[in-house]
């Protein structure tokens, strides 16, 4: 049976709409208290009643809690990666080089490393109870990675050398950057400092200036 808020929600409205208004109202609220309580101390009833939804059209969205979260995570994940890219792409058209872009992106990761659902979401829930191992491999993030390290790579800003393996190193250490961004005690301190170490590791990766051979 349906709630009462259920039924003003589908009230005229095609299945389409109804169907992308109640995954939109269970994804926004399992957000907040994913945000809020962390996924333990979530309960799928607490979702299904702030939502105004049938435990019915919760399951027949997502098949358990872990896939309501999977679905929330990767949203978290994919706005942070659609708004670095929107933002290197205004840099762009502005008159910054890729180097310039780059250096953006790694800033504004770390600027968002410190939200409060990335912190939660991502950083200390997303490692426990999803799959890492799969989790790590895909998604607009990993994406962005590849295209910025190739074109880098094409274009002369850092060395020739075998994407594959760094692609995940940088993944890696902008993951553990948020995570130790998440766990300090003093996040601005650890933005800051975060940020100084990505930096050097990236200039790190120019090409490196061999001094002429004595005539």
């Amino acid at each position: 049976m349906r709630s009462g808020k259920e039924r003003r929600m589908t009230s005229g409205k095609s299945k389409d709409e109804q169907f992308r208004e109640t995954q939109r109202a269970l994804l926004d609220v399992a957000r907040e208290l994913f945000t809020e309580n962390g996924y333990a101390a979530t309960s799928t009833e607490e979702v299904v009643r702030r939502a105004g939804v049938t435990r019915g059209a919760l399951y027949y969205h997502y098949k358990d809690k872990i896939d309501l979260f999977r679905a929330v995570f990767d949203e978290v994940r994919g706005e942070t990666a659609l708004f670095i890219q929107q933002n290197m792409q205004a840099a762009q058209d502005d008159g910054a080089d890729l180097w310039q872009q780059t250096l953006l992106g790694f800033r504004l990761f770390v600027e968002r490393a410190a939200s409060p659902s990335m912190q939660r979401i991502v950083y200390l829930d997303g490692s426990a109870i999803l799959d890492w191992h799969s989790v790590r491999k895909r998604g607009q993030a990993v994406t962005l990675l590849y295209k910025t390290l190739e074109r880098l790579m094409a274009e002369g800003f850092i060395e020739r050398m075998p994407l594959d393996p760094l692609v995940q190193l940088i993944r890696g250490n902008l993951y553990e950057a948020g995570f130790y961004i998440a766990n300090a005690e003093n996040k601005s301190v650890a933005q800051a400092e975060m940020l100084t170490t990505l930096t050097r590791v990236l200039v790190g990766l120019q090409p490196r200036k061999i001094a002429p051979a004595p005539v």
